[in-house]
Protein backbone atom coordinates (compact mmCIF):
# COMPACT_ATOMS: atom_id res chain seq x y z
CA UNK A 1 0.00 0.00 0.00
CA UNK A 2 1.45 3.32 -1.06
CA UNK A 3 1.84 5.86 1.73
CA UNK A 4 0.37 9.13 0.42
CA UNK A 5 1.90 11.04 3.32
CA UNK A 6 5.39 9.94 2.25
CA UNK A 7 4.65 10.87 -1.38
CA UNK A 8 3.80 14.41 -0.27
CA UNK A 9 6.53 14.53 2.37
CA UNK A 10 4.12 15.35 5.21
CA UNK A 11 3.14 13.80 8.52
CA UNK A 12 -0.18 12.00 9.06
CA UNK A 13 -0.92 14.71 11.63
CA UNK A 14 -0.46 17.51 9.07
CA UNK A 15 -3.28 19.98 8.58
CA UNK A 16 -5.14 20.40 5.32
CA UNK A 17 -3.20 23.62 4.67
CA UNK A 18 0.17 21.92 5.24
CA UNK A 19 -0.78 19.13 2.85
CA UNK A 20 -1.98 21.65 0.28
CA UNK A 21 1.30 23.65 0.47
CA UNK A 22 3.33 20.45 0.07
CA UNK A 23 1.25 19.34 -2.91
CA UNK A 24 1.58 22.64 -4.75
CA UNK A 25 5.32 22.91 -4.04
CA UNK A 26 5.97 19.36 -5.30
CA UNK A 27 3.66 19.70 -8.29
CA UNK A 28 5.63 22.75 -9.46
CA UNK A 29 8.84 20.71 -9.19
CA UNK A 30 7.78 17.46 -10.87
CA UNK A 31 4.99 18.42 -13.27
CA UNK A 32 5.85 16.86 -16.68
CA UNK A 33 5.64 20.28 -18.37
CA UNK A 34 8.16 21.76 -15.92
CA UNK A 35 10.84 19.04 -16.16
CA UNK A 36 13.81 18.99 -18.47
CA UNK A 37 14.89 15.99 -20.50
CA UNK A 38 17.80 15.48 -18.11
CA UNK A 39 15.47 14.88 -15.17
CA UNK A 40 15.82 11.44 -13.68
CA UNK A 41 12.80 9.22 -13.20
CA UNK A 42 9.48 8.99 -14.89
CA UNK A 43 7.70 12.33 -14.42
CA UNK A 44 4.35 10.91 -15.47
CA UNK A 45 4.43 8.22 -12.79
CA UNK A 46 5.75 10.59 -10.14
CA UNK A 47 3.18 13.25 -10.95
CA UNK A 48 0.43 10.63 -11.06
CA UNK A 49 1.42 9.41 -7.57
CA UNK A 50 1.39 13.00 -6.34
CA UNK A 51 -2.03 13.63 -7.89
CA UNK A 52 -3.51 10.48 -6.34
CA UNK A 53 -2.08 11.40 -2.93
CA UNK A 54 -3.57 14.90 -3.18
CA UNK A 55 -6.95 13.57 -4.35
CA UNK A 56 -7.19 11.32 -1.30
CA UNK A 57 -5.70 13.58 1.36
CA UNK A 58 -7.46 16.76 0.28
CA UNK A 59 -10.91 15.25 0.87
CA UNK A 60 -11.74 14.80 4.58
CA UNK A 61 -13.91 11.71 4.02
CA UNK A 62 -11.41 10.00 1.73
CA UNK A 63 -8.58 10.89 4.12
CA UNK A 64 -10.37 9.32 7.11
CA UNK A 65 -10.98 6.12 5.13
CA UNK A 66 -7.39 6.10 3.84
CA UNK A 67 -6.04 6.63 7.39
CA UNK A 68 -8.12 3.68 8.57
CA UNK A 69 -6.81 1.46 5.75
CA UNK A 70 -3.21 2.63 6.28
CA UNK A 71 -3.46 1.96 10.00
CA UNK A 72 -4.85 -1.53 9.35
CA UNK A 73 -2.10 -2.23 6.83
CA UNK A 74 0.63 -1.04 9.21
CA UNK A 75 -0.81 -2.99 12.12
CA UNK A 76 -0.66 -6.19 10.06
CA UNK A 77 3.12 -5.80 10.04
CA UNK A 78 3.35 -5.29 13.82
CA UNK A 79 2.79 -7.58 16.74
CA UNK A 80 3.96 -10.94 17.94
CA UNK A 81 4.48 -13.57 15.29
CA UNK A 82 3.24 -16.99 16.34
CA UNK A 83 5.14 -19.01 13.74
CA UNK A 84 7.06 -18.90 10.50
CA UNK A 85 5.59 -20.73 7.51
CA UNK A 86 7.23 -21.30 4.14
CA UNK A 87 5.19 -20.00 1.23
CA UNK A 88 5.50 -23.43 -0.40
CA UNK A 89 3.54 -24.90 2.53
CA UNK A 90 0.59 -22.56 1.96
CA UNK A 91 -2.38 -23.15 -0.35
CA UNK A 92 -2.74 -20.79 -3.33
CA UNK A 93 -6.18 -19.50 -4.32
CA UNK A 94 -6.06 -18.34 -7.95
CA UNK A 95 -9.43 -16.53 -7.65
CA UNK A 96 -8.13 -14.13 -4.97
CA UNK A 97 -4.44 -14.42 -5.87
CA UNK A 98 -3.84 -15.16 -2.20
CA UNK A 99 -2.16 -17.78 -0.05
CA UNK A 100 -3.84 -19.43 2.94
CA UNK A 101 -2.73 -21.59 5.85
CA UNK A 102 -4.88 -23.15 8.61
CA UNK A 103 -4.54 -21.76 12.12
CA UNK A 104 -4.87 -23.84 15.28
CA UNK A 105 -8.11 -21.95 16.08
CA UNK A 106 -9.62 -23.32 12.82
CA UNK A 107 -9.33 -19.87 11.26
CA UNK A 108 -7.14 -19.14 8.27
CA UNK A 109 -4.01 -17.09 7.80
CA UNK A 110 -4.35 -15.13 4.56
CA UNK A 111 -1.83 -13.09 2.59
CA UNK A 112 -2.24 -11.82 -0.97
CA UNK A 113 0.31 -11.78 -3.75
CA UNK A 114 0.08 -7.98 -3.74
CA UNK A 115 1.00 -7.92 -0.04
CA UNK A 116 3.99 -10.17 -0.68
CA UNK A 117 5.14 -8.05 -3.63
CA UNK A 118 4.84 -4.94 -1.44
CA UNK A 119 7.16 -6.53 1.12
CA UNK A 120 4.52 -7.50 3.67
CA UNK A 121 5.40 -10.87 5.13
CA UNK A 122 2.99 -11.01 8.07
CA UNK A 123 -0.31 -12.87 7.64
CA UNK A 124 -3.02 -12.44 10.28
CA UNK A 125 -5.50 -15.14 11.17
CA UNK A 126 -9.12 -14.49 10.23
CA UNK A 127 -10.36 -16.21 13.40
CA UNK A 128 -8.05 -15.01 16.18
CA UNK A 129 -5.25 -12.55 16.93
CA UNK A 130 -2.38 -14.81 15.88
CA UNK A 131 -0.04 -13.93 13.02
CA UNK A 132 2.55 -15.83 11.04
CA UNK A 133 5.61 -14.68 9.14
CA UNK A 134 5.58 -16.00 5.58
CA UNK A 135 9.00 -17.10 4.42
CA UNK A 136 9.70 -16.64 0.73
CA UNK A 137 12.40 -15.59 -1.70
CA UNK A 138 11.62 -12.65 -3.92
CA UNK A 139 12.13 -13.52 -7.58
CA UNK A 140 13.42 -10.75 -9.82
CA UNK A 141 11.35 -10.88 -13.02
CA UNK A 142 13.52 -9.69 -15.86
Amino acid sequence: MENHYLVLGVSPTSTHEEIKRAYYALSRQIHPDKRTNEAIGSPTVEFHQLSVAWEVLSDATKRREYDRQLNTHQNRNRGVVQDEVDLDDMDFDPKDCSYTYLCRCSGTYVISEDDLEAGCEIAPCTGCSLKIRVLFEAVDEK
